[in-house]
This record gives structure tokens, C-alpha cells and sequence, in this order.
């Protein structure tokens, strides 16, 4: 058996960071304008959006650990999909929104009306505050992490 929690290499990082990136311009299709610097394809992605999602990726092992879960190399073999609960959805997701705060402010983003440009955003406040529909938009992005996992032949797995 693979020991957990392998290191995502850089290729895997970057892999997993597009994957992101991409179930993110599906998320968010009906719901952002198609100019909107955040839904360009991940070429044309400005490289702070860009290395945002290379965050979220690395920091997929941490909020697996939160619930209990680890993750092994699998390679090419079948994976077993993990199904989180609602409970652990919620917990990663609030976890992802605290990763997300904390990487724009300390990237000089602000509170105010949402610009990518000027690196303002109305979502710069703590999980309670934010309202039901924008906490939603970080459980879609937590839902999908044993797929993307499984996609670079990682499997997650439950502690015993």
C-alpha cells in the first residue's frame, strides 16, 4: 500500500489547478459575463487567478486531513470515488473560503463591489456573513476534489 499523503508534484499541481480552474468556468457559466477576466480560459487567465487556483489545489490535502481522509497513489489503477457527507462538504467549504480570504488580502485585495482589476471583492468577510448563494459557489468547489484527485491517479481514503 502507497503511504498517504503524497506531494502533488508541480505537474500535478498544475494539472489539478487547471481541472479547477475549469469546473469553476462551468460553476459559474450562467452566473458571470463571458468577458469577466475570471472565466478566461486558463491561458489568457491573469496569472494571479491563476496561481489562486494552484493554491486551492495545494491546499486540497489540508482540508481532506480536517475530515479524517488521506490520500494515496493509485496510479493507473481503479480509484474508489469517495462520497463526502454534507457535513464534510460544508466543513471544506468554509475552510476554502478561509484559504481563499486570506490569499487576497494578502495578495492587497478590499472590500468593496467585485472588480478583478482594482482587487476589490464583497466576499472578503467571514462565512457567517456571507450570503447563502456565494457560500455555495466554495461547496461546488470542494465537492468535485475526489474526481480531480482521481484524474491524476489519487485516491482518497477514510482513516480507520
Amino acid at each position: 500500500m502507497a503511504p498517504p499523503d503524497p506531494t502533488l508534484s508541480d505537474e500535478t499541481r498544475e494539472a489539478v489547478a487547471r481541472a479547477i480552474h475549469e469546473r469553476y468556468r462551468e460553476n459559474q457559466a450562467d452566473r458571470k459575463p463571458a468577458d469577466d477576466p475570471a472565466m478566461a480560459e486558463w491561458e489568457e487567465l491573469p496569472e494571479h487567478l491563476r496561481e489562486s487556483n494552484r493554491q486551492q489545489a495545494a491546499d486540497i490535502f489540508e482540508k481532506l486531513r480536517a475530515i479524517g481522509c488521506t490520500v494515496h497513489e493509485v496510479g493507473d489503477g481503479d480509484v474508489n470515488a469517495l462520497r463526502f457527507s454534507d457535513g464534510e462538504i460544508e466543513r471544506m467549504a468554509e475552510m476554502e473560503h478561509d484559504r481563499w480570504t486570506v490569499e487576497r488580502l494578502a495578495d492587497g485585495w478590499t472590500p468593496g463591489a467585485r472588480d478583478v482589476h482594482a482587487k476589490t471583492s464583497p466576499y472578503l468577510v467571514s462565512w457567517e456573513e456571507l450570503p447563502e448563494e456565494v457560500r455555495e459557489w466554495d461547496r461546488e468547489a470542494v465537492r468535485p476534489i475526489p474526481e480531480l484527485l482521481a484524474a491524476v491517479g489519487l485516491e482518497i481514503r477514510r482513516r480507520e
